[in-house]
This record gives structure tokens, sequence and C-alpha cells, in this order.
């Protein structure tokens, strides 16, 4: 017995010991931690016991917990004020009671802040928990398409709002798994049981058809119009190609978000990952490469609005066929299983993708507002690289 309790207190990660001290501040709060965040826990001997005990977040600010009162599973994150300022409020913007109910709003809710009650700085976000938006892989074009849907649709309303995020990337789109995966997951390895007792069980989007979100509001700004086109210090995020980065001091964060949402599709979607390097575009979405080529241009004004990208999307995916929705969305392993599950669900005419109705009432962009939108104003200063770091970036 001795030796077990030895074990568990030179396994405590220090990357975890945060939580394990905000463990009772956070159940009065009315959250509850995994088990192992109880001082008296005692992890029990074997591979999968361990591998349960050892499970962390990539992240020291993340972790996981349950809502005592419904047993909600949420993800917890900490916020330093000091370093991102505007986090907190951004995304209390989107969860205010006049944004939160719009249908078109695919900001991660904000169900709680929590001030720490020893950091002044810091603040702990609650909300609810979801899992990266392309596990498992998509299985048909129609899924694709319904999630890009959703992406941009965020993208649309935040800009409406004024608000770039500066920061979209692989990481910052999440999916609710909780119909995706109908007998739970681990909250670290999803691809386990809530237990790790077995691999955990999940279906196709089809079947489900998840709601996506978008996430991190660290490096995101609120703007207004009537101060002209924004101009923002270049700060690299997850997605670091955007050519404005390494000829500019300076630029217009709402045009990068343009250019990280059409290279977002186009390397994780557009190119199959044997076919990459030949610059082989995956046939069944090939019809999605002009509005790629468009969002991507070099020169930041010429791309399109995000409001343009959503009438551009609908336009080329409005008249695919049935047959052409449910061919393979990514590449996978068993092609004979998903051939087998289109072929089925041909004969039942399942539907590849969710009725769908284009948005009517997308206002005209007046002149000072799409140049809002996608000018980088040059009577504010000098904004180019210095010749000598633009060499030094390339």
């Amino acid at each position: 017995m001795s030796s077990r309790r030895d074990y568990h207190l030179l396994e405590r990660s220090t990357r975890e010991l945060y939580w394990f001290e905000r463990r009772e501040f956070l159940e009065v709060a009315g959250y509850r931690l995994r088990p192992k965040f109880h001082p008296d826990f005692i992890p029990d001997v074997g591979r999968r016991a361990l591998r349960d005990y050892r499970a962390a977040h990539f992240k020291q600010s993340l972790m996981d917990a349950h809502r005592i009162s419904d047993n909600k599973p949420v993800m917890l994150k900490t916020v330093l004020t000091s370093v991102h300022p505007h986090e907190v409020e951004l995304a209390g913007l989107f969860s205010s009671p006049e944004l939160a109910g719009n249908s078109r709003n695919h900001c991660i809710p904000i169900l709680e802040v929590l001030q720490d009650p020893e950091d002044s700085d810091k603040q702990i976000i609650v909300m609810p928990r979801l899992i990266d938006f392309d596990q498992p892989k998509f299985d048909t074009v129609g899924e694709v398409i319904h999630c890009f849907r959703q992406i941009f649709e965020a993208f649309e309303f935040m800009h409406e709002n004024f608000v770039a995020h500066r920061d979209c990337s692989l990481l910052n789109i999440v999916q609710d798994p909780s119909r995706l995966f109908p007998s739970g997951y681990h909250p670290v390895h999803i691809w386990q049981s809530a237990t790790s007792d077995w691999p955990a069980r999940h279906i196709t989007r089809t079947e489900c058809w998840p709601r996506y979100f978008v996430i991190d509001f660290g490096l995101s700004r609120q703007y207004h119009p009537s101060d002209g086109p924004p101009l923002e210090y270049v700060i690299m995020g997850g997605d670091k190609s955007p050519p404005e980065f390494r000829t500019h001091q300076l630029c217009n964060p709402f045009p990068t978000d343009i250019y990280c949402l059409g290279n977002l599709l186009k390397e994780s979607f557009l190119y199959s990952d044997k076919d990459k390097l030949q610059g082989i575009i995956r046939p069944s979405l090939s019809f999605l490469e002009p509005l790629v080529t468009e969002m991507t241009l070099l020169d930041p004004s010429m791309r399109p609005t995000i409001g343009e990208v959503c009438e551009r999307f609908d336009k080329l995916c409005s008249g695919l066929t049935w047959w052409q929705l449910r061919q393979p969305g990514q590449r996978h392993s068993f092609r004979l299983y998903q051939r087998v599950r289109q072929v089925w669900r041909t004969m039942f005419f399942v539907r590849p993708i969710p009725r769908y109705t284009p948005r009517a009432d997308r206002p005209r962009l007046s002149k000072e507002l799409r140049e809002f939108y996608t000018q980088i104003p040059l009577d504010k200063g000098d904004f180019l690289w210095p010749a000598s770091a633009m060499s030094s970036a390339s």
C-alpha cells in the first residue's frame, strides 16, 4: 500500500500542480475535477489505470471538470489578464444575452468566469467540453461542407461585430462531441472510453451533424469603423504562413483572418497527405479551389470579405449532386467500409447534408465599410519591414 502511495506522490505532475492547489476552491464554486486531484487518491495498479492517471492536457492552462449541479462535462481555462487583457471581455461579448441566442453565433459559450482567489491577475473561464473539429476524420464531402459552412458563418458573425480573431488555426476550431461519441470519451485521450478501459465508440457526422465553434480569443480585438481600417502589429498565431507576416510590420487583421481560413481548408482538406508535395488536389473537393485561391491571395486587400466568402461558398456547393456529396471528404485507411456506408445511405435515402437555406438578409457593404475590412491604411505610418528584417524573415 505504501509503495502505491509513494508512486502517487512522485507522479504528481508539476504542470498540473496549479489544479491540485485549486481543487477545493473549484468544488466550492461548483466544479469537480477528476478523482486523481484529490489528495487521498491512490491510482489502481495496471497499465490502463496508470495511463489514465498520467493523462494531462497539452496546455497547463487547460483542465477538464464536471459541473456538480448537473454533472455536465466542462473545460476550465486560466487567463492571465496582464498578457491577454481582452480575452475574457471578447469571449463574454459573444455569450451576452444580445448575441448568445443568434443561430449564426458559433463562438464558444462562456458558462462562468471565476476569479482566482490567490492571484488577482488570473481568471478561470468555464466552457462546455469540446474536442478538435477534425477528429475523427470526415467521412464525406457533405460533412466537410457542413463544417466549413458553420466556420465561415462564425467568422462572418464575428466580423459583423467588428471583431477580428487573429489566430484562426487548426487548434482553435472545435466541435460538440456529445452525439458523435454516444458512450462518452476520455477527457484527454478522446479515442479511449471515459475510464481508458476500451476504445471509445464513435459514429459518423452524417449520423449526428455536430455543431462547430471558434475558441481562444486571446489575440482577438474589436474595432470601430469610424476609426477607419484597423492596423495592428503582426503577431504570429497558430498559422504563421500569411504572406503579410513576412513583408509587413503592421497589417489589417480582417484579411489575415480570411487567409487563415482559406489556408486551413487548403492544407487540411484540398490536398491529400501523399499528394500535398506534388500539388495534386483531392478530386472530390476540387470545386473549392477557386475560392481558396481568392482567400489566400498574396495582396491582403484583394481577398474577399467574409460575407463574399460565404456567398461564393454557397454558390459553389449549391450545384453538387447527392453522389458528389457522398464522396470521401478525407483519406481513410478502410476505404471499403467507407464505400459500403455510402451505398447503404444511397439505398435508404439518407441525406448527405442537412437542409440549408442560403442567407437572404446579408447586407451590402458600403465603400467605406468594405475598405474597413480589406485595406491597409497607408497614411498611418511606415508599415513595411526594413530590408534587413525582410531578408532574415525569408
